[in-house]
């Protein structure tokens, strides 16, 4: 047959290096956002910066042109860094997973030319150094210039699976991977171009993931998780306008299954690694037509992606499955019977030719040349990689898959060779002879299982499992391991892999027999539990108290058995609950002992909704005392250039028209509830010119000590100040429809529907929040599900005779009750001191921050045992982070004892005092009154100061036309007698604010406070 002929040759960017690209779109658009990592935003400019920095000092360590730098850092802005960094020296990168077993991380580390790893640890076993990343705010030497290379160059390695026992290094050059992101590719990747970065770093679809943002403009948004979740897409799209994601086809299925709304806001999602699902496929086109969902083949050898098919309805209908598609630029696709070309339905080998080609194979030239050979095509001789898959072509073109030629197998997109497994077994195992097998018999996911015949007939394998975890990377494990006395074979002599897959699937006992050897044989819901576990393992039945993780079960098979559990019981399986109960046993009694509450209206919205625990706090107290601002939410932004009033307006029209908390009227008689209200939003109100942007936030924040009626639904206003060449926006709204998440919701959405206003266009179509009756709905569910009780008297006896804090120093009376305000700087270095103070003890950074504040608060005040008020978001429900509203909880956490002292170990006690607070936040603070039986009248000593590590995305205000920048204001006033925040800066360091109640606590008391958790801080490293 007449094969693709490869394009012709692509534009100059394919003929030099990925570095160079980033380096000259840097110069473009310093200030464009090149990576966002929890929140922290990191511009071409400071990216680029900062990797020539790195960069000239990885050159004087000898990093050079020839050398491949192995890479072992979690999936993070330091990664993005580092590899960056060794491509401006004009070496090559391999990025290796830091979690693998010592062992496999030795032998990749062998097959590589380095003078150095770059990480956070030396590999046991290894005496090749260890490059610690330095700090983001280094100073490029003068003499240094990054290295120019031509698109041939090698660019980075990819380690997969080999036949020899051993990782073949795939070593790739830079227009390999820079022919995909070209104008007019298989899909859009430009400036807006948002996309996680989500995949293992070792994979060749990190690389995807990576260069489809930073070679376009775009923006890649780390993702800290394991792997890309239904909850971390839907933050992504909602919270930074990701509109691009790549999932492998497990991942999929999985998110279609279990949370097919998740997707809603793409406008392209890439998939692939795995045969696809048509079924899935055809759910998720039918769900979102809008969305372009995209095929992607291609062995690591032709570099990400060696085809692409953009999937129709239609497709999902094809008895073969879903197309392969058509040739990616700069890449030819060959069907061959041995060297000779395949007629259109035709079976044969499918061959790849052009600029996405592998160099070889790192140090091993032999299977570089029987892999990577000379073909034929067009009358000539060109360069072929043979993939060992079976392929054909219909007659419009279309490559289809049909198998492998070898034993290489595909199980949850990872490559594999059986072989190298067998060979590591025998290896590590008292067994004479090994069979790897795929199972797909079972459950939804294949899985492996490993057949041993033992040295010695009869032995155990028992240890297998333990023993092959320290070599073998997670997705090589064998979900199990098995011993025979001989493998069956069939009559021609090969092995029989029927045969021994029947043994794990051909011998269901009956009913009498399970009855006969299983006298503890589940009933009930324990038995709908068991057969989900069984089916989702592929097993035909499951020991009742062995956890599902070892049972073989992987991650994704755990969000299975949730979706599978909630479908068959009707009712929601959270996965933190599954793996808090791991165990058929466990997940049983928690499911018997959390029986869910029905939503109110039978779960429609309704126009009346009941209040949660904090609503009520905000209600009584407007309720007591109308004028009371303790419960105002400040917002303000100051706007350079011109602010479109009409604009403004309209997109104030839809905010309010968006989210139901905003125009709804809060009562307090005959009960407390939520009324939904159809009324205009508020005005736009004005106020007159002033002299200054500080005369203009101080006439705003004047302006907002008015009341808010919110039993008429008054429940936020907005209005502008102009001063100059500037205008200062300020919103103001009632906690009891807000909280700090919604800072950033409210502003997000202000500003799209502002710019489709001034654009002259339709508001933006996007995901709604959910209802007032929506949220109440899945707050009674979860509380239903949270076992309070048990809570509500673990929190009685630990907050029993906790004293009142007393303030040392008296107040001066002629100061009133203004708040006041200290602020002090906390620095990067500081931070990273911090950081690692919390990880040498094992906690997180919120807990160090919360124990250097709740010691200096001791020593302040003389005291060994008081409380601390601690809020925490309550977004846990599908779409809450979309919502503006009141979704929080407060904490009350007793300190006393060691969490008071210094060390490891206070810190450890001060975790251990939060965790078990957290787990109680669905506790209502008012039944923790009610329990604690206070005198009547007395002021209850719970919380009269709060601490809060405030992580919430900022309240960016992108309008076109102009820029926006948030000012924080201090609150107008405090509900308790002092508040200690952190907040982050721009830069990675901190922002230290202790607020207080002047009529309550001496301004000596606060600086002398805010001074101590200062130094606290400043010393964590060198106390460490």
């Amino acid at each position: 047959m007449q094969t693709d002929s490869i394009p012709p040759a692509g534009p100059a960017v394919l003929d030099e290096g990925l570095h160079q690209r980033v380096a000259r779109l840097a110069r473009r658009r310093p200030d464009a956002p090149a990576l966002i990592a929890q929140d922290r935003l990191i511009s071409y400019g400071e990216l680029n910066a900062t990797a020539d920095a790195w960069a000239a000092r990885l050159a004087a360590e000898g990093v050079t042109a020839g050398h491949q730098v192995p890479i072992a850092l979690p999936r993070g802005t330091d990664l993005v860094l580092a590899l960056l960094a060794v491509l401006k020296t004009g070496a090559a990168y391999a990025l290796l997973d830091p979690a693998w077993p010592a062992a496999r991380l030795r032998e990749v580390i062998a097959v590589l030319n380095a003078p150095l790893m770059i990480g956070a640890e030396p590999v046991a076993g290894s005496d090749l150094p260890v490059w610690r990343t330095p700090a983001r705010d280094l100073t490029t030497p003068s003499g240094f210039r990054p290295a120019e290379v031509d698109g041939d160059a090698p660019c980075c390695v990819f380690f997969t699976s080999g036949t020899t026992g051993r990782p073949k290094g795939v070593l790739t050059p830079h227009r390999a991977t820079a022919r995909l992101f070209q104008p007019g590719t298989f899909a859009t990747f430009d400036e807006h171009t948002v996309i996680p970065l989500a995949a293992p770093a070792p994979w060749d679809a990190f690389s995807l993931e990576l260069w489809a943002a930073l070679a376009n403009g775009g923006t890649s948004l780390i993702i800290t998780e394991p792997y890309l979740t239904a909850g971390g897409l839907r933050d992504g799209i909602a919270r930074h306008g990701v509109c691009t994601a790549w999932l492998t086809s497990s991942l999929f299925n999985m998110m279609v299954d279990e949370d097919p709304d998740a997707f809603r806001g793409l406008r392209q999602l890439m998939i692939g690694g795995e045969r696809l699902s048509p079924t899935h496929v055809g759910e998720f086109l039918r769900r979102h037509p809008g969305i372009v969902l995209l095929n992607g083949y291609g062995p690591v050898e032709s570099t990400v992606f060696a085809t692409t098919h953009r999937i129709t309805p239609a497709d999902a209908e094809r008895p073969g499955g879903v197309p392969l598609g058509r040739p990616v630029p700069e890449t030819g696709v060959h069907v061959l019977d041995g060297d000779r070309p395949c007629a259109d339905g035709e079976v044969g080998e499918i061959c790849l030719t052009g600029a996405g080609l592998a160099l070889g194979y790192l140090g091993d030239e032999e299977l570089t040349a029987r892999a990577f050979v000379p073909i034929r095509s067009g009358g000539r001789t060109v360069r072929a990689y043979r993939t060992g898959d079976l392929g054909v072509r219909d007659a419009d073109g279309l490559l289809h898959f049909r198998g492998r030629a070898d034993r290489q197998v595909k199980v949850r997109g990872h490559r594999i060779e059986p072989a190298e497994i067998e060979r590591r077994i025998t290896q590590l195992l008292p067994v004479r002879s090994c069979r790897v097998v795929v199972d797909r018999t079972g459950g939804s996911q294949p899985r492996l299982i490993a057949w041993c015949v033992p040295d010695r007939p009869g032995d155990s394998l028992e240890a297998a499992v333990p023993t092959l975890r320290e070599v073998l990377p997670a997705y090589q494990m064998p979900a199990d391991v098995r011993a025979v006395d001989a493998f069956p074979v069939t009559p021609q002599g090969k092995l029989d892999e029927r045969a021994l897959l029947a043994t794990l699937h051909g011998t269901v006992p009956t009913p009498a027999a399970r009855q006969a050897d299983d006298p503890c044989r589940p009933e009930g819901l324990a038995a709908v539990v068991a057969e989900v576990f069984a089916e989702v393992l592929g097993r035909d039945r499951v020991p009742l108290d062995v956890a599902f993780g070892e049972l073989g079960g992987t991650s994704l098979d755990k969000g299975r058995v949730c979706a599978r559990l909630a479908a068959r019981l009707g009712r929601p399986v959270p996965l933190a609950r599954f793996l808090d109960h791991p165990t058929v046993t466990a997940l049983t009694g928690w499911l018997g002992a959390n029986e869910p509450t029905a939503r109110p209206g039978g779960g429609a919205d309704v126009g009346v909704v009941p209040l949660t625990p904090m609503q009520l706090i905000y209600l009584a107290r407007h309720l007591l005392d109308p004028t009371d601002l303790t419960s105002h939410c400040l917002l303000t932004w100051v706007v350079e250039g011109e602010l479109d009033h009409a604009a403004l307006e309209a997109a104030v029209a839809a905010v309010h028209a968006r989210h139901e908390p905003l125009r709804a009227a809060y009562l307090g008689d005959p009960r407390p509830l939520a009324r939904l209200v159809e009324i205009g939003p508020p005005p736009l109100e004005g106020l007159p010119e002033q002299p200054s942007v500080e005369t203009a936030i101080a006439a705003l924040r004047a302006l907002f000590t008015g009341e808010l009626l919110i039993e008429e639904a008054d429940v936020w206003r907005v209005a502008v100040a102009p001063a100059g060449d500037v205008t200062v926006l300020g919103c103001v709204v009632h906690h009891i429809a807000f909280d700090g998440w919604s800072e950033s919701v409210l502003a997000r959405d202000l500003a799209a529907a502002y710019n489709a206003a001034r654009r002259g266009e339709p508001q933006p179509n996007r995901p709604a929040p959910p209802s007032l009756a929506r949220a109440y709905g899945d707050y009674t569910q979860r509380i239903a599900a949270s076992g309070t009780d048990q809570q509500r008297e673990r929190l009685r006896a630990e907050l029993a005779g906790v004293p009142a804090l007393h303030w040392p120093a008296p107040v001066d009376p002629d100061e009133g009750t203004v708040s006041g305000l200290v602020e002090v700087p906390i620095e990067p270095d500081v931070v990273a001191a911090v950081d690692a103070e919390a990880d040498a003890a094992g906690v997180s950074r919120f807990a160090a921050l919360l124990h250097h504040y709740a010691a200096s608060l001791a020593e302040v005040t003389g005291q060994r045992d008081f409380a601390v008020g601690i809020p925490v978001a309550q977004r846990h429900d599908a779409g809450s982070e979309l919502a503006v509203g009141c979704h929080i909880a407060m904490l009350c956490l007793r300190l006393r004892g060691v969490a008071l002292d210094d060390g490891p170990a206070a810190l450890h006690a001060t975790w251990r005092r939060f965790t078990e607070a957290f787990a109680a936040q669905d506790v209502p603070f008012q039944d923790v009154l009610r329990s604690l039986d206070l005198p009547g009248g007395s002021r209850p000593p719970l919380f009269q100061n709060l601490f809060a590590v405030q992580d919430n995305a900022s309240a960016e205000l992108a309008l076109d036309g102009a820029r926006a920048t948030f000012v924080r204001q201090p609150y107008l006033d405090l509900p308790l007698e002092l508040h200690a925040e952190i907040w982050p800066r721009e830069d990675g360091g901190l922002r230290l604010t202790v607020c207080y109640r002047r009529d309550v606590v001496a301004g000596s008391t606060a600086e002398e406070l805010a001074k101590r958790i200062g130094e606290r801080i400043r010393t964590a490293g060198a106390v460490r």
